[in-house]
């Protein structure tokens, strides 16, 4: 077993704990993944810099799924009660990745024609807050076969512990791109001739008769404001989602997963229903 770190004050578990800060992680370019089962999600393009083992696993000769697929990355082992203090969970597993960030560029994987092998499928998050409702939306957005998830400069940081539980790590799966010029980039999308299909409490559309068969990307905006005018304004499709019951509105991840299942649907064969 490796040295095991007993002291606070060591500068790796300094750097580490400073690791639960948003602008700590995107400063150092690095973020951590919690749990045996999360960590062995990561897989490449990602790459695991560091994984830490708390003592008494490391002590049980247990070797985490992440060790063996990037054996290359430095180990170290941390006393339990200060491994306790690197985590975001209330009963860590024991083991803990720090796995650098992999800047999605959006122009690779959706504006590069040949790298499309089906027609693409886009969900585009919009100042959406609650980590779980990105994680959530992520985690769909993977279910369904989506081509990726945009992420605006003001949601939750997609990579953050509770978000990447949310996802349950699917974040590792499919490109998730973060855009400060999220307006932009929808702009460009509707130049490119994607459907841009907003979902929006006073939307015109019933979402069961929107054609989902051609390229599209889904808005979802943020959980108390909803979209911005500036991107409602570049949505061709402004849709709703049928209500009939006593309820004001859905859950922004619930929505989102409606919207895609609806989309899966007729991508698979099913024809349009208007409701």
């Amino acid at each position: 077993m490796s040295q095991v770190i007993t002291s606070a004050q060591n500068p790796q578990i300094k750097f580490l704990r400073s690791l639960k800060n948003a602008r700590e992680r995107r400063l150092a370019g690095v973020f951590t993944v919690e749990g045996e089962k999360l960590s062995g999600e990561v897989c490449p393009p990602f790459r695991v810099r560091t994984v830490v083992v708390a003592e008494s696993l490391a002590e049980r000769g247990a070797e985490p799924a992440v060790v063996k697929r990037y054996p290359e990355a430095e180990r170290i082992v941390a006393a339990d009660r200060l491994f306790d203090s690197l985590c975001d969970t209330k009963t860590p597993q024991g083991v803990l990745a720090v796995v650098e960030y992999r800047r999605e560029n959006v122009d690779e994987w959706l504006f590069s024609a040949e790298k499309q092998s089906k027609v693409p499928l886009v969900v585009a998050l919009e100042n959406l807050q609650d980590p779980g409702n990105v994680g959530t939306v992520i985690r769909t957005a993977d279910a369904v076969g989506a081509s990726g998830v945009i992420v605006s400069g003001g949601s939750a940081d997609p990579f953050s512990p509770k978000t990447l539980r949310a996802s349950m790590g699917s974040a590792f799966h499919l490109p998730v791109s973060v855009e400060s010029d999220f307006t932009g980039v929808v702009r460009r999308l509707s130049e490119a001739n994607y459907q841009v299909a907003a979902a929006h409490l006073e939307g015109s559309r019933s979402l069961y008769d929107v054609d989902f068969t051609v390229p599209t990307v889904i808005l979802i905006g943020n959980e108390g404001n909803g979209l911005s005018r500036e991107v409602t304004e570049l949505a061709g499709c402004r849709l709703r989602i049928p209500q009939p019951g006593k309820a004001e509105s859905l859950n922004a991840g619930v929505a989102a997963a409606v919207i895609m299942y609806e989309a899966l649907r007729q991508r698979m064969g099913g024809s349009r229903k208007c409701i």
